[in-house]
């Protein structure tokens, strides 16, 4: 029973994760050259992501299909129509990664950058996903 609802409990998670970016994205928008705000957004770009592979993992198991590691849950993920971009969501983990253990200046504004035009939407494409299977 845990085991069937494992990625609902984690998709409660992700909800707030998921509004914690939001809100970073709004400050960031109000205020973008704010070293702060940037990071704020980084590291809530970062849990939101960690949680939706994380939620993508347990949703699949709780389909049948067991997969562990991060690239083969996003591949059976997209081979299972549950996001839209595969190679987006492998893109949002190498950055993700590459962010994680160095730190510089210019490649966090790139990121930045990226999370607000690039992938931002294929979150709230997954987190609407969720949505309509958690109702």
């Amino acid at each position: 029973m845990i085991e069937d609802i494992r990625w609902k409990q984690r998709f409660s998670n992700l909800q707030r994760a998921y509004a914690r970016l939001h809100q970073a994205v709004v400050a960031n928008a109000d205020d973008p050259d704010d070293d702060l705000i940037q990071m704020a957004l980084i590291k809530a770009f970062e849990m939101t992501f960690e949680l939706s592979w994380k939620t993508m993992k347990d949703y699949l198991v709780y389909n049948g299909i067991d997969v562990k590691l991060p690239r083969e849950v996003i591949k059976q993920a997209f081979a299972n129509d549950i996001i839209i971009d595969g190679q987006l969501w492998i893109d949002m983990l190498e950055n993700r990664n590459q962010i994680a253990h160095t730190y510089d200046e210019n490649r966090a504004r790139e990121t930045v950058r990226q999370i607000c035009q690039a992938y931002l939407p294929p979150l709230e494409q997954f987190h609407s996903f969720l949505l309509g299977k958690a109702a």
